[in-house]
């Protein structure tokens, strides 16, 4: 995708850049002490005719990202200072756009080769999602030796001890921990039709128990739920029971998706988010649809989950307008939840994107 430069002075840079955020790139490089920073990384040869990734090129890309981030001279030290070898390391995919527009497992294999430099072993490398057959439908493999595939599992997946109440009822359907029983339950009715309703969650033992660090891993996606399947709700509702009452309309996610993300149960975990921007599904996420997908040949690195999420929905509202397709203004309002909640930034004046040089990675 390709926008013309709005600011003169940049105009080299986001020629260079070719992406839909350079005109936020050059108003954010004129000013001074920005406090977010987005790290970017573009190739065009990081696609291959019929949307197939180079690994290779990917794998340059990741690097460079992560060595300028932590501004670290090698890939294994610039690892090294985000997780330490007695870490189990969990490495959050989304997995629901298949193929077509879910994390690409080539993104992973290069942040789990940094990983592995850096001394973490495949015991202690976790990559998962909350369905098996979208992880095995997006590419990624149960028995491979890299690292451990892991998923929810529908009945047994979810850690009792680790609660989220917030008062909005949700129907409980199968696969919700508590459903069909009634047992503990602080708030539950049966309506006339039979359905149960409960305003608890529960977190996945793989959150709670099994990762201490996490790198979140989403892809550049809207989503009919949230706006945007971003860094936020790629954490938050696949890692939850009874998700679905935070996302009911007209609040979309609006204030849940930044309250429960700044729990420590998330927020003390997360070390870095890199979005998978490879391919831009701008509508029908976070479901594949190969109606609406553009190349984008990006992948974005940031300390902030906020600034990420922001610039992707500016991305998304952008490649949707040519289709006068709805605004997804009215769905991300949690962004400035978010910031009141001391998570990031979503306003762009506020962010520095940065592309990341690869001259001296392998």
């Amino acid at each position: 995708m390709r926008l013309a430069p709005k600011w003169k002075t940049c105009k080299a840079q986001a020629c260079a850049a070719g992406l839909l955020a350079a005109a936020a790139f050059c108003q954010a490089a004129e000013k001074p002490d920005i406090p977010a920073k987005v790290f970017f990384a573009t190739d065009n040869a990081a696609l291959k005719p019929g949307r197939k990734v180079s690994g290779a090129v990917v794998q340059r890309m990741v690097d460079s990202l992560v060595m300028q981030l932590t501004a670290k001279p090698t890939v294994a030290e610039a690892w090294k200072s985000l997780v330490g070898k007695k870490d189990r390391v969990g490495i959050k995919v989304a997995a629901a756009g298949g193929p077509v527009s879910g994390t690409n497992p080539e993104v992973v294999d290069a942040i789990v080769a940094g990983l592995s430099e850096a001394g973490i072993p495949a015991s202690q490398i976790i990559v998962w999602d909350r369905n098996l057959q979208d992880l095995i439908a997006a590419g990624y493999r149960k028995d491979g030796s890299r690292y451990q595939l892991r998923w929810v599992d529908p009945v047994k997946g979810y850690d009792l001890k680790a609660q989220v109440s917030a008062p909005v009822l949700g129907k409980l359907i199968w696969g919700d921990s508590s459903f069909g029983s009634k047992a503990g339950a602080r708030f539950v009715d049966i309506l006339g039709t039979g359905d149960q309703l409960s305003s608890k969650s529960f977190y996945s033992n793989i959150l709670s128990k099994e990762v201490t660090k996490i790198i979140n891993v989403p892809s550049l996606t809207d989503s009919f739920l949230t706006g945007v399947n971003g860094a936020l709700a790629n954490l938050v509702l696949p890692n939850l029971d009874n998700w679905r009452r935070f996302t009911k309309p007209p609040s979309y996610g609006d204030p849940y998706l930044a309250e429960i993300y700044a729990d420590a149960m998330i927020h003390d975990k997360v070390v870095l988010t890199i979005m998978d921007g490879l391919v831009l599904q701008y509508a029908g996420g976070p479901f594949a649809n190969p109606g609406f997908l553009l190349d984008h040949f990006t992948i974005y690195a940031s300390r902030d989950p906020v600034a990420i999420d922001a610039m992707a929905a500016r991305l998304l509202e952008e490649a949707r307008r040519p289709s006068k397709l709805p605004s997804l203004v009215p769905m991300t309002t949690w962004l400035e939840s978010a910031r009141s909640a001391g998570l990031g930034t979503p306003r762009e004046e506020e962010i520095e994107f940065i592309r990341a040089s690869d001259s001296g990675v392998r």
